[in-house]
């Protein structure tokens, strides 16, 4: 089941065990070498002292109003974590410019869509500007085919970009039914 960044930020994690609130879902872990996610990571809170970043495997279910772990225990310490996984530094995918291999700019991640219980990225929602957004809608990018991610920027394939979904319709749409 996919589901978007932007709409997991702030859900409340739950242990499936006693169903007490663990805490607050604050940031998602990517890893660009598997074009995917890792784990969640929780805003500290009171169990801060265990950890607060829940791998991938332990997480039992991710709805829309709360992400559901089998067991407090298996909270890390990000530190370990970073080790655990060998994490250079933080990826960001958010925010980063888009180019196509023939050098075309397709616009900045605005969100991005992932499927937890394969950690995959699918794909990314694109904007092109905030009146382009307006008038257009933003578009879904696929993760098709070979799709680099550097620091700045993501390059991907040319037929990613044809099979770009028009999700939004924007303004324009509207107007012209």
């Amino acid at each position: 089941m996919l589901k978007k960044y932007s709409d997991v930020l702030g859900l409340p994690v739950i242990s499936a065990i006693d169903g007490m609130k663990i805490g607050t879902l604050k940031d998602v872990a990517f890893c660009k070498d598997n074009k995917g996610i890792l784990g969640f990571i929780l805003e500290k809170g009171i169990h801060a002292i265990k950890g607060n970043v829940i791998l991938l495997r332990d997480v039992l279910s991710l709805g829309n109003d709360a992400l559901i772990i089998d067991n407090p225990n298996c909270l890390l310490e990000y530190r370990k974590f970073k080790k655990t996984c060998e994490l250079q530094e933080d990826t960001k995918l958010r925010g980063l410019k888009i180019y196509t291999h023939s050098g075309d700019d397709i616009g900045i991640v605005q969100d991005i869509l992932f499927d937890y219980k394969t950690g995959k990225v699918e794909g990314v929602q694109v904007s092109d500007g905030l009146v382009q957004d307006i008038l257009m809608g933003r578009n879904i990018l696929p993760f098709l085919g070979k799709v680099e991610i550097g620091i700045n920027n993501i390059l991907v394939e040319n037929e990613a970009v044809e099979e770009m979904l028009n999700t939004g319709g924007g303004l324009r749409s509207r107007l012209e039914n």
